[in-house]
């Protein structure tokens, strides 16, 4: 029988990994006005919890793997937890139990795509709004700090496309976006 979830793991113990990752030289990177995106430490602090907080919504709510989205720079903060590939390798061995692909999507967006992630954008706020609650902070759980003019340069509120599985032979997939226009795609595959 097929599997479609992302790890075998207790969700109690893949959640609690995820809240104890370390990823101070992730954000170290991303802070970095010349090799990174130049973020304030409080910005990084807060889409490091933001990418967890997707992180955790992928392995809480499995069987809408393929509703679950997440902000541009979200998925900015894992193209760089990737980068540093020893550490992303062992952190998701560690999490998950095996790696967490995460492959960009090639092609031309077309209307079709951009009228699903519209629904996928719908379905992605109830699922937040169950697990972190309604109000002005509801959208800092998945895309970092709420908009200031302190931090308004540094946040980008478009969305990145992204999927999560099990890679077998059929995996399942988590599409990610929350706005069409201005979205990085990729995928994200677990590797049994």
């Amino acid at each position: 029988m097929q599997s479609n979830k992302l790890t075998t793991k207790p969700e109690n113990e893949v959640v609690s990994a995820i809240h104890t990752l370390d990823l101070e030289s992730v954000k170290a990177r991303l802070m970095d006005d010349e090799l990174g995106e130049g973020w304030t430490p409080e910005y990084a602090d807060s889409i490091e919890q933001a990418y967890k907080r997707y992180l955790t919504m992928l392995v809480k709510y499995q069987d809408y793997a393929e509703t679950i989205m997440l902000a541009k720079d979200v998925d900015e903060f894992w193209h760089t937890h990737i980068l540093q590939t020893l550490k992303y390798s062992e952190d998701c061995q560690r999490v998950f139990g095996t790696y967490l692909h995460h492959n960009p999507h090639v092609g031309p967006r077309t209307s079709e795509d951009l009228d699903k992630r519209a629904e996928q954008a719908e379905a992605t706020r109830r699922l937040y709004e169950r697990e972190f609650g309604q109000g002005a902070g509801a959208e800092a759980a998945w895309a970092g700090a709420v908009i200031t003019s302190a931090n308004a340069a540094s946040l980008r509120p478009a969305t990145a496309w992204s999927s999560a599985a099990i890679k077998a032979e059929h995996a399942a997939w988590s599409s990610a976006a929350i706005k069409a226009e201005n979205a990085a795609w990729s995928s994200a595959a677990i590797k049994a």
